[in-house]
């Protein structure tokens, strides 16, 4: 599997499918393999049939404190074998982000969380 940045997964085109449930409370790391937050949920256009993005939750405990970003599905590299996710930067790099309401998902992905890291 290569992604939109070109990075390829060892293996992946022997895993022809990943499921949602595989993504949705999934944990993503950054490059340096530590932890940015987890899957809120995956946001995709039915009528289309793909992805838009990928509700990020940073920080917060259960729910307190949580920032969510509407993540472009084209910055995450999936790894179906070992079943992670990883993004191109870290958590330091959404300090000082604005990211959405709870309460108001966009209806479309923040292009400019593909150009950090």
């Amino acid at each position: 599997m290569t992604t939109s940045q070109g990075a390829a997964v060892p293996a992946a085109r022997d895993a022809a499918l990943t499921p949602f449930s595989m993504l949705v409370g999934a944990s993503v790391s950054g490059p340096d393999g530590k932890a940015v937050g987890t899957v809120a949920d995956v946001m995709m256009a039915a009528a289309e049939g793909k992805i838009v993005y990928v509700a990020l939750s940073v920080g917060g405990v259960v729910g307190i404190g949580e920032r969510l970003f509407a993540v472009p599905w084209g910055a995450f590299v999936v790894d179906p074998v070992g079943g992670s996710l990883s993004l191109g930067f870290d958590a330091a790099a959404l300090d000082g982000r604005a990211g959405f309401d709870k309460d108001a998902w966009p209806s479309g992905a923040d292009d400019a969380l593909c150009t950090l890291g």
